[in-house]
C-alpha cells in the first residue's frame, strides 16, 4: 500500500500519532476509519475557581476588619460637628475611647469674640459604648443666649 486513502478518497497524512484524513475529520485505528472526537477548547477548573473565591473572600474579610480597626483608632474622640439649631436645641457627634454607663454633659456657650456667656447643665444620663460615634440632639429647658455663636459640650462619666 503506497498511500493510505481516507473515506473521502483523498490521501491521508500521518500526524505523529495516527493516520488522519486530509480534512481532519477521521483517523485510522488500523482496521477502520473512526470520527475524530474534538475536546472542548475550554473547560473551567472549578477547584482553582473555588480556591480563588475563598482567597478573595479572606482578603476582603481581613481588609475590612483592619480598616474598621484603623477607623476606630483614627476617629476623633470627644465632641465634634457642634451646631446650634434653635434657641432651645443643639446637636453634635460624640465618641469616647471607653464605654460609660452614666454620662452627662455640660454646655458652654461662647459669643463671636470667644467670651463664655452661658453654661447649661444637662442632667439626663446617657449610656455609650467605646469607639462608637453617636449623633446627639439636645433640647434645652432654658433658652440659649441669643448672642451665642458656638458651644462646647463637656462630658462627665459618673462611674
Amino acid at each position: 500500500m503506497d498511500a493510505l486513502l481516507g473515506p473521502d478518497g483523498q490521501p491521508a497524512r500521518f500526524d505523529g500519532a495516527a493516520w488522519v484524513t486530509s480534512d481532519g475529520r477521521y483517523w485510522w485505528n488500523g482496521t477502520a476509519w473512526l470520527p475524530v472526537v474534538r475536546r472542548r477548547s475550554f473547560r473551567p477548573n472549578w477547584f482553582v475557581i473555588g480556591v480563588a473565591v475563598l482567597c478573595v473572600g479572606a482578603v476582603i474579610y481581613i481588609v475590612r476588619g483592619f480598616g474598621e480597626e484603623v477607623a476606630k483608632r483614627s476617629a476623633v474622640v470627644g465632641v465634634t460637628n457642634t451646631r446650634i439649631d434653635s434657641p432651645t436645641q443643639v446637636e453634635f457627634d460624640y465618641q469616647r475611647a471607653n464605654s460609660c454607663q452614666n454620662l452627662t454633659f455640660e454646655y458652654w456657650f461662647y459669643d463671636q469674640g470667644g467670651t463664655k456667656i452661658q453654661v447649661l447643665q444637662d442632667l439626663t444620663s446617657t449610656s455609650v459604648i467605646g469607639h462608637r460615634v453617636y449623633h446627639i440632639t439636645v433640647t434645652m429647658n432654658t433658652p440659649i443666649n441669643s448672642s451665642a455663636a458656638r458651644f462646647l459640650a463637656v462630658d462627665t462619666c459618673h462611674s
